[in-house]
């Protein structure tokens, strides 16, 4: 019996609420969410980044997408709600499962505050058909959740301009030099930690701070208490005509606005936008193309730190293959093993995500977390997945490697090595300008698909500099993928095997986009990669590769070779030549 559902029930029938609606979000539209806005996970149980879960009188489900199928299937287990599997054939959509469990005239309910006025728009036409009706100002789990973490509150610090490569001055005019609307509302708090070189910890492994802003032709104003801001970046703001506002008082603001705004509704909170009074001009926030395409410093930058972390990990993976079965080990003493490693590397910020470290079955869960009662020893057999990644003042990083902790299958092995040809497929691709993620993803899956095999979750997705881990609008799906990669973009290159009760194979480099040839054809593209870590080849059967995949391969390990011997002792290097030792085909 889920006591939490009941308890939500007997509000919902407070409010004659037939059905209520719980996403995994904020106030801004953000992925990975702090404790205070953790109510799907408090309600559900279910503890995966991505997740919907409506709650009716007399049943419950809960949809969350390919990455957390089986981490969901046994978290609910015995909850009272269902598993919706998104994208699998057969699961309605949201909408579809309430008009389907409710008669005409029933209420459904949800906190505004944490849906896009896009998301609502499809929901207000799907119940119209039904005549049910919308109740959007109430966050009933607020009214249960008695020991609710209070909002976050971490103090800022400026990013300096050696790191972000252009001052506050210099990217607000930027915005108004493209700006057509009189205003520009901005609500994601990674385009306001960019737009002003702000940085803070109010979400865990995503530096920035809660906050709105609105920049119009001839001023702007952020959304934040200013008894968190550093000295710095207050001085910054006054330098810049930037009027520091308390952060609830955009609800106020917004309806004073006259003219025009720029609005992205697929981003905006649903209570906010129809606060707007003022005439609305939709589009995309232009900051997020501007924060995609990293500057010369930047890029220059995050190579540093993609070294750093490459020193960090190449330690790690030493640490790991000499000393496995003869030191206690497991996942996650592992984890934290690599924490530390990469702590000991200078101006090292925080983990840019949880760990991910999977041992055998365990990796079959993509986004596998690791707790006191999930936690296994590490023998020497087996493989174990881990995807990790840190910021450091220079960039962000996010890198996965597979590693052969002993005896493995061949199927394990063949797998390992389709999956390492993924990976090799898209690191090598060169295409015309105006591609998007979905015509270089077909790239990347055909080692796999070839085989009747697939991976439930796309293969890269944008980095942002100290920033999120995950950022648009470049990502690499077969689906839903229409952003052209323009040069600068950053994107992990990240396919995988995952085999439901054992195992999980993913190998991932972060890679930047970069033009080369330009002719009467137009301009072509392709990858250059940041990450330089060895590729476990105890895992490959050479004799499936192609001899391009195995020169590529050997090409890269002779870089990492170059690129990070410099920074290890003796019998680390003497290790490395041997990991990084070329292959024949």
């Amino acid at each position: 019996m889920n006591k939490k559902l009941d308890a939500l029930r007997q509000e919902m029938k407070k409010e004659n609420i037939q059905a209520y609606i719980v996403p995994t979000s904020d106030d801004h539209d953000t992925e990975y969410v702090c404790s205070h806005f953790m109510s799907r996970s408090y309600l559900s149980g279910f503890t995966g980044s991505a997740g919907t879960l409506v709650v009716g009188l007399d049943q419950a489900a809960l949809w969350t997408d390919g990455r957390y199928f089986i981490q969901a299937k046994d978290q609910l287990a015995g909850s009272g709600i269902d598993l919706m599997k998104m994208g699998v054939e057969g699961t309605p959509s949201i909408s579809a499962y309430i008009v389907d469990h409710l008669s005409s005239g029933s209420v459904v309910g949800f906190d505004g505050r944490l849906f896009s006025e896009a998301m609502v728009e499809i929901y207000e036409e799907a119940f119209d058909k039904k005549d049910l009706i919308l109740k959007t100002d109430l966050d009933l789990v607020d009214r249960i959740w008695k020991d609710r973490p209070v909002l976050p509150h971490t103090s800022t610090f400026h990013f300096e301009k050696q790191y972000a490569g252009k001052t506050m001055g210099e990217k607000i005019a930027a915005v108004r030099d493209i700006l057509s609307a009189d205003h520009l509302m901005i609500t994601k708090v990674d385009q306001v930690a960019w737009l002003f070189n702000l940085r803070a910890h109010d979400i865990p492994s995503f530096p920035v701070a809660m906050a709105y802003a609105i920049v119009s032709q001839d001023k702007a104003s952020i959304y934040i208490d200013d008894s968190r801001l550093d000295a710095t970046s207050r001085e910054l703001f006054a330098k810049n005509h930037v009027t520091i506002r308390p952060y609830d008082e955009i609800y106020i603001d917004v309806q004073t606005l006259t003219g025009t705004v720029s609005v992205d509704p697929y981003t905006i909170n649903s209570t906010l936008y129809r606060f707007i009074e003022a005439d609305i001009e939709e589009e995309e926030n232009p900051i997020e193309l501007m924060k995609a395409c990293k500057n010369e410093v930047e890029i220059e930058q995050t190579k540093h730190a993609h070294l750093k972390d490459a020193i960090a990990m190449t330690q790690f993976m030493y640490w790991l293959k000499t000393n496995v079965g003869k030191i206690p080990m497991s996942e996650m003493s592992a984890a934290q093993k690599l924490h530390d490693l990469r702590a000991s590397q200078a101006d090292f910020i925080e983990d840019s995500f949880a760990t991910i470290a999977a041992y055998k079955e365990h990796g079959a869960i993509v986004h596998y977390q690791s707790s006191p009662e999930t936690d296994v020893p590490l023998q020497p057999e087996g493989l174990f997945m881990v995807d990790s990644g840190g910021h450091y003042y220079q960039g962000t990083t996010d890198i996965t490697r597979t590693f052969v902790l002993g005896e493995i299958t061949e199927y394990e092995r063949k797998c390992f090595t389709w999956a390492l040809q993924c990976h090799i497929r898209l690191e090598q691709a060169t295409w015309l300008y105006g591609c998007t993620g979905e015509q270089l993803d077909m790239i990347a899956r055909q080692p796999l698909w070839k085989h009747s095999l697939d991976f439930k979750h796309g293969t890269g997705h944008g980095v942002g500099h100290v920033l999120s881990v995950h950022e648009g609008p470049n990502v690499i799906r077969w689906q839903q993928a229409y952003t052209p990669f323009e040069a600068g973009m950053i994107t992990s290159d990240e396919p995988g095997i995952y085999i439901e009760g054992q195992f999980g194979i993913r190998h991932e480099n972060e890679v930047l986009a970069v033009n080369l040839d330009k002719n009467a054809y137009g301009q072509f593209m392709g990858f250059e990669p940041l990450t330089w870590v060895p590729f476990d080849v105890d895992g490959l059967d050479v004799d499936e590769m192609q001899p391009a995949e195995v020169a590529w391969l050997n090409a890269y390990h002779a870089k990492v070779y170059e690129k990070v011997s410099p920074y290890l002792n003796e019998q680390q290097r003497q290790w490395l030549a041997h990991a990084c030792r070329p292959l024949i085909r």
